[in-house]
């Protein structure tokens, strides 16, 4: 199984990664750091770093040239994400390709995939009809499911909130108990059309997820 490092000093931005990668048949490694990114990837050697450069202790620019320095990690691929206009210091660095933030995630899949033969598990998403709300630091959005699967939902909705912003979300299951609700975080993941609106997926580990699994298992069956 391959493996991939993420590094990011934001634990969101980890966890938005992670859920972009919540389908591929892969293993997850992280680190908040650069000194961190690189005692995993001489200890692990991964298939794949995708490295953010704006971090403390070491950016994303000097870990990368040291990973390039060194024997045992010179030859794995990295993928530099920033915000920063610093894509010519991230080549000079060694960087296989760069990202600007925010990304969404089929260009982060797409990418990744560059590099790595990811296969990703068939995902089971099932057409329902199903108010949600999405929450987030006294916001709230009241909006329309229009489908849903183990991993995430998709949204129709005028308003599209940036790629990468998490929400508590809730929401009925169609057929459940009356006034019974679904609870976790999600990630915005992705911008859509055809019905205009957005993608999210739930966190890794939502307490969402067991319960929208089952669900779609039997909604799939035509139970």
């Amino acid at each position: 199984m391959h493996k991939i490092l993420l590094v990011d000093d934001m634990r969101s931005f980890l966890d938005l990664e992670a859920s972009f990668l919540s389908r591929a048949e892969c293993r997850l490694l992280t680190a908040s750091t650069g000194l961190e990114a690189i005692r995993v990837a001489r200890l692990e050697k991964p298939d794949l770093v995708v490295l953010d450069i704006e971090m403390p202790e070491m950016n994303g620019i000097q870990a990368c040239r040291i990973l390039r320095s060194d024997a045992v990690t010179a030859r794995i691929p990295v993928i530099v994400l920033t915000s920063m206009q610093l894509e010519d210091e991230a080549r000079r660095a060694g960087a296989s390709h760069f990202l600007r933030k925010p990304i969404d995630e089929p260009t982060f899949l797409a990418e990744v995939k560059r590099f790595l033969p990811v296969v990703e598990r068939a995902e089971t998403r099932v057409a329902v009809e199903a108010p949600v709300t999405l929450e987030r630091d006294g916001e709230t959005i009241e909006a329309r499911m229009v489908n849903l699967a183990p991993t995430g939902f998709y949204v129709a909705s005028a308003a599209l909130p940036p790629i990468g912003t998490r929400y508590d979300v809730s929401f009925p299951l169609p057929g459940g108990p009356e006034g019974r609700l679904v609870r976790g975080l999600a990630f915005v993941v992705r911008h859509g059309q055809d019905p205009a609106g957005f993608g999210c997926r739930f966190r890794q580990h939502s307490s969402a997820i067991p319960a929208v699994t089952e669900w779609v298992g039997r909604a799939a069956a035509g139970r």
